[in-house]
């Protein structure tokens, strides 16, 4: 069985459809070193366009609205998101390598990397401080509990401001990286037998497995030929 989901760029993430219905079908491009590179850079773009998205919410509700107490948790996921994109990783290269951070916005980029590390990641930091306390009935003066209370500090608005600044403007780099790269894979695909790919229709392998076998620890690979989708017996179809 064979699932076309969604389709990745360094613009975003853009459902794919029926495209039979108008005359258009997915192929999958060869592999060569410049489609690695494009799967390389692109899925920097993925995570950058998860941070944006985030953190447009974010801002959202630190105006007040429906959002407010979801805010610092959609915050702190946009900051794992942006560091995803140039912190140590084993499948590819830091973001950084391929797109120099403007000076003007490497303070906001420092900041969010170190955010990231002592409050996100790790509970280091005084932004997020536990405290014990009692509950004491003034009226008698007698012991009623004792609690802990967890008090945060989420990235200021003006900060979040900044940090959306600081993600859209990565990103309009890095579709200027990215671009070159597609146009030279559009010319190996016009020289290519489309026809015969078409008729071939080869694309990533789909397995399927169940939710009990659901595994974390694997790694992507350069150049990816299959997708694990896991499934609940619970859930319809």
């Amino acid at each position: 069985m064979r699932r076309i989901g969604d389709v990745r760029d360094g613009a975003g993430v853009t459902d794919t459809g029926d495209h039979r219905s108008v005359g258009m079908v997915v192929v999958a491009v060869p592999d060569s070193a410049d489609a690695r590179l494009f799967v390389e850079l692109s899925s920097y773009g993925a995570d950058l366009t998860e941070a944006r998205q985030t953190l447009e919410l974010a801002i959202k509700g630190a105006e007040g609205n429906l959002l407010r107490d979801e805010a610092p948790y959609l915050s702190g996921f946009a900051a794992l998101a942006y560091c995803r994109t140039y912190f140590p990783s084993k499948v590819r290269k830091p973001l950084t390598d391929h797109v120099a951070i403007p000076e003007n916005l490497l303070d906001a980029h420092m900041l969010i990397g170190a955010f990231r590390n002592t409050t996100i990641a790790n509970s280091q930091s005084q932004l997020s401080t536990t405290y014990s306390i009692a509950i004491v009935e003034v009226a008698g003066m007698r012991l009623r509990d004792v609690q802990a209370v967890t008090v945060v500090q989420p990235l200021p608005g003006p900060l979040l401001v900044r940090f959306l600044d600081l993600v859209k403007t990565v990103d309009e780099l890095l579709l200027e990286v990215i671009e070159p790269v597609r146009q030279r894979l559009m010319a190996e695909m016009r020289r290519n037998d489309l026809a015969g790919m078409v008729a071939e229709g080869k694309l990533p392998d789909i397995i399927d497995m169940s939710e009990a076998d659901f595994n974390p620890r694997t790694k992507r690979q350069p150049y990816p030929t299959s997708d694990t989708r896991y499934w609940s017996e619970s859930e319809p179809g």
